[in-house]
C-alpha cells in the first residue's frame, strides 16, 4: 500500500494544481493571501472536531458512535467557519475561488499524510490495529484505495469550491450547505460499504457539479 500511495501521491497533488490553472485560464488571477485563508480555514475546523470527539466519546463511550457524531459535526464547524473565512478575506468570485481550493488544497496534503497512517495500520495485526481498521471502509486497505482517492479528491475539492462559492454570494446559505455538507460526509462512508465504489464517487461527482454550478451561478 505504501509503495501505490507514493505513486499516487503526485496525481493527488496535481488535482488542486489542475483546478489552478483552469482558475487562470478562465481569467482569475493566483491569490496566494486567498489561498492561505482556505488553508487556514480547513485547519481550524479540523481543530474544532478534537473537543467534538473527546465530548461524543465521553457521552456515548461508543467509538463507532462517536466518530458518526464528529463527521456530523463536520458540516456546521466547516461551514460556519468557511463563512468566517470569506468575510475576511472578501466575497467576490475570484477570492472565493482561490479561498475554496485553498480549502482543498490543505485536504489533499492531510489525506495523503493520513493515506500513510492507514497502511501503516494495514501492516499490524494488534487489537488497536483491528478497531482503528473496523471504522474504515474496506476499499481504504486496497492496493486501488489510492487510485481511488485522487477520484475522491477531484469532486471533493469541487464541493469545496462550490461550497465557498455558495457562502460568498449568499452568507445565510450556511443554513443549507451545513447539513448539505454533514450528509455528503456521512452518506459517503454509509454507502461505501453496501455500494459498488464506482457508483459511491459517480454520486459524490453529480452532488459537486450540482453545488458548483450554483455557486458560480450565484455570482
Amino acid at each position: 500500500m505504501r509503495s501505490t500511495l507514493a505513486l499516487a501521491t503526485p496525481l493527488l497533488l496535481a488535482v488542486p494544481v489542475a483546478f489552478g490553472l483552469a482558475f487562470v485560464m478562465a481569467g482569475h488571477d493566483p491569490m496566494p493571501a486567498a489561498i492561505g485563508v482556505g488553508a487556514a480555514g480547513w485547519s481550524i475546523a479540523l481543530v474544532l472536531r478534537g473537543p467534538v470527539a473527546l465530548v461524543a466519546m465521553r457521552v456515548t463511550r461508543h467509538q463507532e458512535t462517536a466518530q458518526k457524531a464528529v463527521i456530523a459535526s463536520s458540516g456546521p464547524l466547516e461551514e460556519l467557519v468557511r463563512v468566517g473565512a470569506v468575510a475576511v478575506a472578501g466575497r467576490d468570485v475570484s477570492t472565493a475561488l482561490w479561498l475554496g481550493l485553498g480549502w482543498a488544497a490543505i485536504e489533499v496534503v492531510y489525506s495523503i499524510a493520513n493515506g500513510f497512517v492507514v497502511a501503516a495500520l494495514a501492516e499490524r495485526d494488534d487489537p488497536e490495529a483491528e478497531r482503528a481498521r473496523s471504522m474504515l471502509p474496506e476499499v481504504a486497505f486496497t492496493k486501488s484505495g489510492p487510485w481511488w482517492g485522487v477520484v475522491e479528491r477531484i469532486w471533493a475539492s469541487a464541493l469545496h469550491i462550490g461550497l465557498t462559492l455558495v457562502v460568498a454570494a449568499a452568507p445565510f446559505a450556511v443554513l443549507a450547505t451545513a447539513p448539505l455538507h454533514s450528509a455528503v460526509n456521512l452518506g459517503f462512508l454509509r454507502l461505501l460499504r453496501s455500494w459498488r465504489i464506482g457508483a459511491v464517487y459517480l454520486a459524490g461527482t453529480v452532488v459537486a457539479a450540482a453545488v458548483m454550478a450554483i455557486g458560480l451561478s450565484l455570482h
